[in-house]
């Protein structure tokens, strides 16, 4: 049997994915394969906003960790990636946060060409159908979802929190600034999650010039000289191969797509030598630049019955029933209702904080989570930490070595210990003094920058953010151009989070969203024989 061909072969049924997969096959003339080596992900599971918890180390996940982190007393750190379609999107906290200007600006001042903020507002616009605004700051009659939840009690504690500490009320952190303390809008609609599969693949997936393979995991890409014209993948345990007559698309996030690339000759050559690859490619940039935020946690319990982690399993029970009849009741949120952004001493903000409306699970610290108590977590915006993502062989089912070289930088440690400084102040505030109860971690004892550093090494973690391992510029590190195409070689381009030249202040799913929906129309636009 021959080939199958296609004009595009995406690979990868994440965010980016999805956005493509829908935007390219807009044209009835179009032939795209979208290959994910994930399943279907319409399971209650990942449905319901407030269990994303059970979806981590489960069948909707690559289950990835990372070796020992020097800084971070040699712990290895659990790094949830989504493996299903809508990718991380679909086990995500749904947090729906762009970044700030600056991060965009400082892209295309870097040699980024075209991905100005004032260039990539028009693209958040389009993708987003957002329910509270609606301005020139937002859209909302695009596919995505995107809403607020009704302020409770915690929040407005935690709102008032903010301003006895000096933080300004900011009732939309996507629109004219980003600093404050105020609501964290979602990707949910009417109680339920809004994945990008929801959003744009579930669309589209009827048109007859769409093809859609799940549990298909891309093995290699296939080259005729310098252009790429296939992709080899493993389906059901049988090896398969497709052509594609236009474009080759990687969309397999910031961890997969520079994977594949030195599976297929296109890396650093000491790399691809000591794998025993044939060197297609010397790309010094590919896997490179790693980057990702490091949050630490604050938590304490609280002395009346305010959370859902602290209910009973009849009340538990109760408020099943109640999300599995209406959508509604406190299964329809994701407890982080809340957050802030805190500028300290840059132009912009350093730090993005939280506020979980539960007990966390994540570390020892965090004790027993069947007790009412919040968390209050806080990471640095724009981390000076670089790692890198590489091979363990050239085996194309192997695992990846996937380092970020947390608190390298001696800046990142000092933001780091301000933001658990910041979380401090805000459980202490005197809004919450009526209800607060004992604090878990740090602990009261711990208030010294010393025990505090302390605490940070042996509790921070990610926040599931990896970017920047195929970036985007004109320097001698560029993995892409400004269209996004691979350098040396043609009718290749990636389109997700690794292409993220710096990462951006914030939450990273609505900017790779953006980023496809930028990427589908320069496509579009090639194809059509635009300059």
């Amino acid at each position: 049997m021959g080939e199958a061909v296609y004009d595009y072969i995406i690979v990868g049924a994440g965010s980016a994915g999805c956005v493509l997969a829908n935007r390219l096959t807009e044209d009835p003339n179009c032939r795209v394969l979208l290959l994910e080596a994930g399943g279907e992900s319409d399971s209650p599971l990942v449905r319901t906003p407030a269990l994303y918890g059970s979806l981590q180390d489960s069948a909707f996940d690559w289950g990835d960790r990372t070796p020992p982190q020097a800084n971070l007393n040699g712990r290895r750190v659990f790094l949830p990636q989504g493996r299903a379609l809508g990718g991380s999107s679909a086990i995500n906290y749904m947090i729906y946060i762009r970044g700030n200007r600056s991060d965009y600006d400082g892209w295309a001042a870097a040699g980024a060409q075209g991905w100005s903020y004032e260039d990539v507002l028009p693209y958040f616009r389009k993708s987003e159908g957002n329910r509270d605004f609606s301005d020139r700051f937002h859209g909302v009659d695009g596919p995505l979802a995107v809403s607020s939840h009704k302020p409770g009690l915690l929040v407005e504690r935690y709102f008032a929190g903010g301003n006895e500490i000096g933080l300004p009320f900011n009732p939309d952190f996507n629109g004219e600034t980003q600093e404050g303390c105020g609501p964290l809008q979602a990707t949910l609609a009417d109680g339920a999650r809004c994945s990008a599969a929801d959003a744009f693949l579930a669309p589209a997936r009827h048109r007859k010039n769409l093809t859609t393979l799940t549990h298909a995991c891309a093995t290699r890409l296939r080259f005729d000289g310098r252009r790429a014209v296939g992709v080899d993948y493993v389906r059901l345990g049988s090896a398969e191969t497709a052509r594609a007559e236009s474009e080759v698309i990687l969309s397999a996030g910031a961890l997969r797509s520079p994977l594949l690339l030195m599976l297929s000759g296109i890396g650093p050559k000491a790399e691809l030598d000591r794998q025993g690859i044939d060197v297609r490619v010397h790309l010094p940039g590919v896997g490179k630049n790693l980057q990702d935020h490091l949050h630490t946690r604050v938590r304490c319990a609280i002395t009346q019955p305010l959370t859902f982690g602290g209910l009973d399993e009849t009340q538990k029970a109760a408020a099943r029933r109640q999300y599995e009849k209406d959508r509604s009741g406190a299964l329809a949120s994701n407890f982080l209702e809340a957050g802030a952004f805190v500028r300290l001493r840059e132009a912009s903000p350093e730090l993005q904080l939280f506020f979980l409306a539960q007990l966390a699970a994540d570390y020892p610290e965090a004790g027993p989570t069947n007790r009412h108590g919040l968390t209050f977590t806080a990471y640095v915006n724009r981390p000076r930490s670089r790692g890198s993502v590489s091979l363990l062989s050239a085996d194309p089912l192997d695992r990846l070595s996937v380092d970020f070289n947390y608190l390298a930088d001696p800046d990142d440690l000092r933001l780091a210990i301000e933001g658990v400084q910041c979380s401090l102040q805000l459980l202490h505030a005197k809004a919450f003094d009526d209800i607060r109860g004992e604090e878990i971690a740090p602990g009261v004892a711990a208030r010294s920058t010393a025990e505090i550093e302390a605490f940070v090494r042996r509790t921070a973690s990610t926040t599931w953010h990896p970017a920047g391992t195929c970036k985007m510029g004109d320097d001698d590190m560029a993995v892409v151009d400004s269209q996004l195409r691979v350098q040396g070689v043609t009718g290749l381009r990636i389109i997700d989070a690794s292409v993220m030249p710096t990462i951006v202040s914030g939450n990273t799913n609505a900017p790779v969203i953006m980023i496809a929906e930028k990427a589908a129309d320069m496509i579009r636009s090639q194809s059509a024989g635009a300059p």
